[in-house]
């Protein structure tokens, strides 16, 4: 056997993964009971799903805030860093475009964000 069959051999044995990118899907139905349109015939359900928490309804960060607040008619008032915690409530709806990433076996994709398309 020649060196080129050879390494060719070795290549195809080898089994290199094939590169995943990222894509965007459509929800069809938002979370609890998710369901994304990957494409025209593949639709991912929750146990192929894992959410980044951000997009979730009621997802809860501890927030730290400085500066000059006004209250209607009323003067600028100052105030040191006051720990609050933000709910979103910007959840996914049907229809919304997200981000995904699947694994490199395509068996399960992380719903990174909201995808913003400027046209």
């Amino acid at each position: 056997m020649d060196a080129v069959t050879e390494l060719a051999i070795m290549l195809r044995n080898n089994e290199n993964p094939k590169q995943v990118s990222m894509s965007t899907g459509i929800v069809i139905s938002p979370p609890p009971n998710a369901q994304i349109r990957l494409n025209e015939t593949v639709i991912l359900s929750n146990s192929q799903l894992v959410f980044a928490a951000h997009v979730l309804e009621d997802y809860e960060r501890e927030i730290e805030l400085e500066g000059d607040i006004r209250f209607t008619d009323s003067q600028f008032q100052s105030f040191e860093a006051k720990e609050v915690k933000s709910k979103t409530k910007d959840t996914l709806k049907e229809g919304d475009e997200v981000i995904l990433l699947p694994t490199a076996d395509e068996q399960l994709y992380f719903v990174v964000g909201k995808a913003v398309r400027f046209e």
